[in-house]
């Protein structure tokens, strides 16, 4: 039932904000709409699939269990974004310019992925000389060996490519295909604690089979023999400025959880997993938006389309905060029961921590919106890269005080006060970019709905113990309560989907 209601709303929003921008977007090209659905299934589908397993392999694998698979994860992370660069990022903005162009495209997939290659070997390099040098690796190794492969398996995915050229059908199928059967090697695999390994080698299938079909199906989209002269040099200071941002960005993404692993043990990252894991299957969902705007945006952009490129950031602004506001208020509330729910009673310590990391919905989603959707656009990655310095040295820092003392606790407080600044310092770079006070309004509104939501949810959910219970009328109620709040406001996107219902109906 949340599922179905979960799925339905936001596949409802989703169609009220592409009618919203139906006016604005009126080139030739594939539909917007097309890819927006379907990214939103396929986020949708990355968010069912989760729950599905993530309750399992807590309760088999226990916090310990958990705790290894995700530190040795977040090791590897390090030595991927060397061998990524800044390139899916670069080939997204560079790819959508010269989608049309096969030669062109064909010209530019085959450079990217030149550098990539020599990226991916530099990575594999460092990684052999980490893993036998540092002493704490030793008892990792296999795990780390195992989840290595996702460094290679990165480099021939070649995603960016198919959200460049707006691609979704062929990846929300690949994506379906290797999720369900993941999941069904899963439950006949890892039975006990002690199938970890297995488990990690699960994940890593997940990738191999997602990364080998791209890279086979790229020979419909692409030639990479192209016969021309490749110019590496000309993509590579954009791509080490986002780098750059990538390392410091991964900094208070990746580093909670590494000291965590180094100074806490495996149990406090299984905590600090079981905790971030929900905010962060929700924050997916909300800013899944921009995988489809920021092809369309580098469009708008690369053309000079000023008017068009303006009203869609603002529409992002609103749908992030339309979603954002009322989830980071929601899973404030139904922290518990969630906790309980999917991974169980060696989890309750992290109820408190996922209270912590609440508003990072709200804080990162906006964040998006400046630093991705429209610094990305407009070639101002310097811009992001500085809000994310300032973040990554905030976060460094606040581990290094908190976690001895309050370990996952310390790493949560670290990192919303670390995407507080870095946001914050993009809204301040933006500022003569963008009217603050048209965002701030529409905060002001979507916050203040979310709190009557969030009365009612309390008020409903306090007369029953029963987490369950708990959470499935605390979700209906709120559902309820804020779309109805939306109606009788007259909401633009209410309005926007009610016009849309109407036209359909008429013809």
């Amino acid at each position: 039932m949340i599922l179905v209601w979960m799925m339905w709303k936001i596949k409802y929003i989703q169609e009220t904000y592409l009618e919203g921008i139906k006016r604005i977007v009126a080139i030739q090209q594939k539909s917007l709409k097309l890819n927006a659905v379907l990214n939103v299934f396929r986020t949708a589908m990355n968010l069912i699939f989760p729950l599905i397993t993530f309750p399992y392999t807590s309760r088999v694998l226990l916090p310990e269990g958990s705790g290894k698979i995700n530190f040795a994860t977040s090791i590897v992370s390090y030595f991927s974004l060397i061998a990524a660069l800044g390139i899916n990022a670069y080939g997204i903005r560079e790819g959508a310019k010269v989608r049309d162009n096969k030669q062109k495209l064909s010209q530019l997939t085959k450079e990217l992925f030149t550098i990539s290659m020599v990226s991916t070997v530099v990575a594999y390099s460092l990684f052999f000389v980490a893993i036998f040098f540092v002493p704490k690796f030793s008892e990792y190794r296999v795990l780390l060996c195992i989840s290595s492969a996702s460094i290679l398996l990165g480099t021939l995915s070649i995603e960016w490519l198919y959200s460049a050229t707006e691609d979704y059908v062929f990846i929300t199928i690949r994506s379906f295909v290797f999720q369900i059967i993941s999941i069904i090697l899963l439950f006949i695999f890892v039975k006990t604690k002690e199938d970890y390994l297995i488990c990690a080698g699960i994940n890593v299938f997940s990738s191999a089979g997602s990364s080998v079909t791209n890279f086979i199906h790229r020979r419909k989209i692409v030639n990479l023999k192209t016969g021309i002269k490749t110019n590496l040099k000309q993509h590579l200071k954009p791509i080490f400025i986002l780098f750059a941002m990538s390392v410091t960005t991964s900094i208070y993404t990746l580093l909670d959880t590494s000291m965590l692993g180094f100074i806490s043990g495996d149990f406090e990252v299984g905590i600090y997993h079981a905790a971030t894991k929900i905010n962060k299957l929700v924050l997916s969902l909300v800013v899944s938006i921009g995988t489809v705007l920021l092809p369309r945006l580098s469009y708008f952009s690369g053309n000079n389309n000023q008017k068009d490129f303006e009203k869609l950031i603002y529409k992002a602004f609103g749908i992030v905060l339309l979603l954002g506001c009322p989830c980071t208020i929601g899973l404030c509330l139904l922290c518990k029961p969630v906790v309980l729910l999917l991974s169980g009673e060696s989890y309750v310590q992290a109820i408190p921590v996922m209270r912590i990391m609440n508003p990072i919905i709200i804080i990162i989603s906006l964040s998006n919106v400046i630093g991705i959707q429209m610094f990305m656009p407009l070639k101002k990655e310097k811009w992001t890269l500085y809000s994310v310095i300032a973040g990554a040295v905030t976060n460094f820092t606040l581990n290094l005080l908190l976690i001895p003392k309050l370990a996952s606790t310390g790493a949560a407080i670290a990192t919303l006060v670390a995407e507080t600044i870095v946001t914050a310092t993009q809204f301040i770079m933006a500022k003569n970019m963008i009217n603050l006070s048209k965002i701030l309004r529409m905060f002001i509104i979507y916050i203040g709905n979310s709190l009557v939501m969030g009365i009612a949810v309390f008020l409903v959910i306090m007369f029953t113990q029963n987490v369950y219970i708990q959470l499935l009328i605390g979700f209906t109620v709120g559902v309820l309560v804020y779309i109805g709040i939306l109606f009788v406001e007259k909401n633009e996107f209410i309005n926007s989907f009610i016009l849309s219902i109407r036209n359909k109906g008429r013809k």
